[in-house]
């Protein structure tokens, strides 16, 4: 193979050899990071507990392998260095959200995330993007705003705020903008307990929403509810590529429930990214929507 018809990809964990084609990745283009210093070192959310530290190399691990089933099912992965003393950064969702050559970059709500922003912006910016910083409340990227078609999804009420939604979505000129409140703790961003499969289907764990939001959401797109002890973990934090979906291991009703509807699972060991409140979404970054 010449140099001219490959990409290769060098990181300290791999080397893989992508073909220049990106026909050969039909389901988009996504920011991941290595997790080179990803930890559980505060509490900003249930899920975390200083008693409870991850395996950092189960956790590299577990990254590799989902690593490699985004690009083996036809996902095209762009990399973030993880930058030293922020140990979150490995979950690139929250980065913020992209739309064509515009980056929405995140506004974090906590101090302990707010030094990741100058990287991701940095990223951004020598991809050729062009930035724009919300002026008022807290953003937090794919972590609270999840496009299916021309609607954006967004939730609002533990890390984002709705008048950033607002903000996000006029100047991203989002035809749709639905925004509902999250109530449980336990799922303090949208993409814990909501995933659009389609432009009209999407996953849901209807205990982390108001009966007012569930109906909201229900009037735009129907949704496959996901019980609770699937939704604990985390099983609506999916990546889906086309009728594939990489989910969490341990969740057989919902496999069960997407098979019904025609989709691919994909089962990936994630436990140590839920010891931080995050799992196969959390650790991507759509940076082409669909």
């Amino acid at each position: 193979m010449s140099q001219k018809s490959q990409i290769c990809i060098n990181t300290a964990l791999y080397m893989v050899v992508i073909p220049e084609n990106k026909n050969l990745f039909p389901h988009g283009r996504w920011l991941v990071c290595k997790p080179e210093d990803y930890d559980v070192r505060y509490k900003i959310n249930p899920w975390m507990d200083l008693t409870r530290l991850p395996d950092k190399a189960l956790a590299r691990t577990q990254w590799m392998n989902l690593h490699h089933h985004i690009l083996r099912l036809g996902g095209w992965l762009e990399y973030v260095h993880h930058e030293e003393g922020n140990p979150d950064m490995v979950f690139t969702a929250n980065a913020g959200l992209v739309k064509g050559t515009e980056a929405v970059l995140s506004r974090f709500r906590y101090a302990e995330r707010q030094g990741e922003e100058r990287h991701f912006q940095a990223w951004f910016e020598s991809r050729g993007y062009t930035v724009y910083r919300v002026s008022s409340g807290s953003f937090e990227g794919e972590g609270d705003a999840l496009f299916a078609g021309e609607v954006l999804f967004c939730g609002w009420g533990f890390r984002s705020d709705r008048v950033a939604h607002e903000e996000v979505g006029h100047h991203l000129g989002v035809k749709k903008l639905v925004a509902v409140e999250l109530t449980d703790p336990r799922f303090y961003h949208l993409d814990t307990c909501f995933c659009p499969l389609t432009e009209k289907l999407a996953l849901i764990y209807p205990g982390a929403f108001s009966k007012l939001g569930l109906e909201a959401l229900g009037r735009e797109i129907e949704l496959i509810h996901v019980p609770e002890a699937d939704a604990l973990q985390f099983v609506c934090n999916a990546v889906v590529l086309g009728s594939d979906v990489i989910v969490p291991a341990g969740c057989a009703t919902t496999y069960a429930l997407l098979a019904a509807r025609g989709f691919r699972t994909y089962p990936v060991e994630l436990s140590e990214f839920i010891k931080a409140g995050g799992a196969a979404k959390c650790l991507s970054l759509r940076l082409d929507q669909r």
